[in-house]
């Protein structure tokens, strides 16, 4: 695999994939609950992905394989706990689909108030079902544009609202208290989730001991920075007692600050931002799907010569069952969120073994945390997941009842898999 990207192809490549439609759609509904302080869960939030960006350049340097969380929790920990992990991002994916649409449909209906929201949320899932089904890949093409678009959009809106913003607005800046802030910070981590995607591109990194952790560095600081000036900017252009219903919200704050041209390209930008995260989300999920039924865990018919379109299938019908649970976004949010946050305990321990289990490979690795850092960094991503995990299941025990049956489902085809395996044929 040819070494191509150096530190602004790795900057560029995950502040695009990273800053997606989720920060067009989240912060508004979570000021509706935290207040101001929704700038705080996305700072704290941050610190939740600092930890899982170290974690995803050792892993990746050391593991430079496709998908290296999973390959590097199979392998340091169990077969088992891989198959969880992957089990469980497949319920995140599907879940950050139905959220994603949902923020599509509100965004469209801002500008064509006519179509019924969650009809249109119902047909853009069903859209990009059926384009992957049918291998049609055109938003790749223009993804680099569209990109471009939405963050023009984003800095746009930022920056305008940062400056005009009424001081007003954010007082009393904690009005819900610290709980609200810890609760919402689980849902904004959502918005962060894409600085894994370092394991996947470390094949391609020309120089990794210098590029990944620079390449780290700076899209980790141009996110944070865009995300922190975004919340600040709707929380100051809009009191936080209205985000709670209001439709759109960066499309409200582009309005008033350029008038509704400025609300159009705004709302354009947050839909293309919004097709490509749902169609890399479905491709994503959908090679997912095969790859477990391929291993035998799901029926063999969904794998196999040119049956690839089944898997996709299988993501668009999930999706939209998903959708017609009724859910807020929020919800969606902290579904997509948890899940990620059980992975990243898993990841979290697979490091901490890297030095005793694949101490070859990190020996000749480029890029080294030190045996000190393996240590901080994997058991503070295990410790911070774990506890912010904690706080949204005491939030909302009762929900997390259908996470725990979903757990038992996997843990059951996958024990039917060994058994099956095990027995003579």
């Amino acid at each position: 695999m040819k070494r191509a990207l150096g530190t602004a192809g790795v900057v560029a490549t995950l502040v695009g994939y990273v800053i997606g439609a989720s920060i067009f759609i989240l912060p508004g509904s979570l000021a509706g609950s935290a207040g101001p302080a929704v700038v705080l869960a996305y700072l704290f939030a941050a610190v939740i992905a600092a930890f899982s960006c170290l974690a995803a350049g050792q892993l990746g340097a050391v593991f430079p394989n496709t998908g290296a969380g999973f390959v590097a929790v199979s392998k340091l920990l169990s077969p088992f706990a891989g198959f969880i992990g992957i089990w469980l991002m497949l319920a995140a994916y599907i879940m950050a689909i139905v959220l994603i649409a949902l923020g599509f449909a509100d965004y469209f209906t801002a500008l064509f108030p006519a179509f019924d929201s969650t009809m249109v949320a119902f047909a853009v899932i069903a859209l990009f079902t059926v384009l992957n089904t049918g291998r049609i890949d055109i938003l790749v093409s223009i993804q680099g544009i569209l990109v471009a678009v939405f963050m023009i959009a984003l800095v746009g809106v930022s920056t305008g609202g940062v400056v005009s913003l009424e001081s007003a607005n954010l007082t009393p800046f904690v009005p819900a208290g610290w709980n609200a802030v810890l609760i919402a910070t689980v849902p904004a981590f959502f918005s962060y989730g894409g600085f894994m995607a370092v394991m996947e591109m470390a094949g391609e990194i020309d120089n990794p001991g210098r590029t990944i952790p620079r390449g780290l560095l700076i899209s980790f600081a141009v996110v944070v920075v865009t995300y922190i000036a975004l919340s600040l900017a709707l929380v100051g252009m809009i009191p936080w007692q209205d985000l709670a219903t209001t439709k759109a919200p960066v499309m409200v704050v582009a309005e008033q600050l350029f008038g509704k041209a400025g609300a159009a390209f705004t709302s354009f930008a947050m839909m293309g931002a919004a097709a490509t995260s749902i169609n890399a989300l479905v491709l994503v999920a959908s090679r997912d799907i095969y790859a477990l039924a391929e291993d035998g865990i799901l029926p063999k018919t969904v794998a196999g010569e040119g049956s690839a379109w089944r898997s996709v299938l299988v993501v668009g019908i999930f999706s939209l069952a998903g959708l017609a649970m009724g859910n807020s976004i929020t919800e969606y949010a902290v579904w997509v969120s948890s899940f990620t946050l059980v992975f990243q305990i898993l990841v979290g321990a697979a490091l901490i073994y890297v030095p005793l289990r694949a101490l070859g490979a990190y020996e000749v690795s480029a890029f080294k945390l030190g045996r000190v850092g393996i240590k901080l960094s994997g058991w503070g991503l295990m410790l911070i997941s774990a506890f912010f995990l904690i706080v949204v299941v005491m939030d909302a025990f009762a929900e997390f009842a259908w996470a725990g049956a979903y757990f038992l489902v996997g843990t059951g085809l996958y024990l039917l898999r060994r058994k099956r395996q095990e027995s003579p044929s």
